[in-house]
């Protein structure tokens, strides 16, 4: 059996760089933080989806057997009533699936919404990390040596 071919992982040239100048964090961390809170945010909205989108399944689900139980109830004697609840039924189904799509339209909104403010922010939060580093960089030229 050959043996397995091992490769040295290393550090990309740039970020060897950066590193001499500027702590890592300074551009890693505000996006981890940024990125992590994103995620607990869209899982929060999309429960809260999926919650709303259940309770209209269940509100079919209860309105369509009640309809059945209460045709079958009558024994078919009017049948101009039973299609009059079946069409009230799906008139209430097509306002469900409306609801459904409007939601799910909103939680998009707000899932972009929460990504591209947290890179705003984070991107904020790293130049001015960079700005408090070439101020302190600037300082250090000017001072007198001992």
């Amino acid at each position: 059996m050959a043996a397995a071919k091992t490769t040295k992982v290393t550090t990309p040239a740039i970020f060897q760089q950066i590193g001499k100048t500027a702590p890592l964090d300074l551009f890693f961390g505000p996006q981890l933080k940024h990125f992590w809170e994103a995620q607990e945010q869209i899982l929060d909205e999309t429960e809260a989806y999926a919650r709303g989108w259940f309770e209209r399944r269940h509100t079919a689900a209860r309105t369509a057997l009640a309809l059945v139980r209460d045709a079958a109830e009558r024994g078919g004697s009017d049948p101009m009533v039973t299609y009059r609840a079946m069409m009230d039924w799906q008139m209430h189904s097509a306002e469900r699936l409306n609801a459904d799509m409007e939601q799910w339209l909103e939680l998009c909104a707000r899932c972009a919404n929460c990504l591209s403010r947290g890179e705003i922010e984070a991107g904020t939060e790293s130049l001015e990390g960079m700005g408090e580093i070439t101020q302190q960089a600037r300082g250090a030229r000017h001072a007198t040596p001992v």
